[in-house]
């Protein structure tokens, strides 16, 4: 059931036997020179409407925009940052809290709004609400280690190929090339580097640690279709026999 769907009417009468909601976040981003830039919120928006298909929750509107910084150097970025995320989210949640609404499914498509999401969800627990915050392509490589992703890697181009095929065009796909700090200072990702066995967290801007704009493992060239459907039913299934037990979490405390 989609929110936006409903006259207030509707609403009224949904929210005597319902009380949980998926809100799927995103970001609009970098994402290669072969990914779409909606792709962080393009992901959980399609994973939210499958999950309603298959269980009974509510369906919000997605939340488009995030908190991505890091990634401001390539055109077409748009960071609203972390407290503009946090003010959103939290009045969207107390909104429908007041109205019944105590059980919350944060789908998250990026990792920079973790912050934001997990400090609604403390606030709401600490409310007499519950909040779970699902990272979609962390659950997705833990489903099936094949699938463990990067940033615009062929995990999130498979997806986006199940999604909109037409917005992805994985032959201008640039090769990927981490830009080290020193020959002993090396990437492990956009804020790792590795020096002698060990990791330390250096922030940089994306664009200055990967030109192409995507790093990790799953090189985005093999991306296909055929992928990108598995991992949306697998993550889907995963989501509605989470969501059938997060119903079932007693808030009487």
């Amino acid at each position: 059931m989609e929110l936006a769907s409903m006259s207030w009417k509707r609403a009224e009468e949904v929210f005597k036997d319902i009380d949980i909601a998926i809100l799927p976040v995103g970001s609009v981003e970098n994402h290669g020179t072969h990914g779409p830039l909606g792709t962080d919120f393009l992901v959980p928006d399609k994973l939210a409407k499958m999950v309603a298909e298959k269980t009974k929750v509510l369906v919000l509107p997605t939340m488009p925009y995030g908190v991505c910084p890091h990634h401001r150097k390539f055109k077409g970025t748009i960071n609203i940052g972390h407290e503009a995320l946090l003010m959103v989210v939290r009045n969207i949640v107390f909104s429908l809290f007041e109205q019944g609404i105590k059980k919350f499914v944060f789908l998250n498509g990026h990792g920079g709004n973790d912050p934001a999401l997990d400090t609604v969800a403390l606030e709401l627990y600490n409310k007499g609400g519950i909040a779970a915050t699902i990272d979609w392509w962390v659950l997705a490589g833990q489903i099936n280690p094949k699938w463990v992703g990067g940033h615009a890697g062929g995990q999130e181009a498979s997806a986006m190929l199940a999604i909109k095929p037409e917005w992805v065009d994985l032959n201008e796909a640039l090769p990927l090339k981490y830009n080290n700090l020193t020959e002993k200072l090396t990437c492990l990702n956009i804020n790792t580097v590795s020096f002698k066995g060990a990791n330390i967290k250096i922030m940089r801007d994306v664009k200055d640690v990967v030109e192409s704009g995507w790093f990790g493992k799953d090189d985005p060239k093999l991306a296909t279709k055929e992928e990108g459907e598995l991992i949306l039913r697998a993550t889907v299934d995963y989501l509605v026999d989470f969501i059938e037990e997060f119903k079932r979490v007693d808030l009487n405390r």
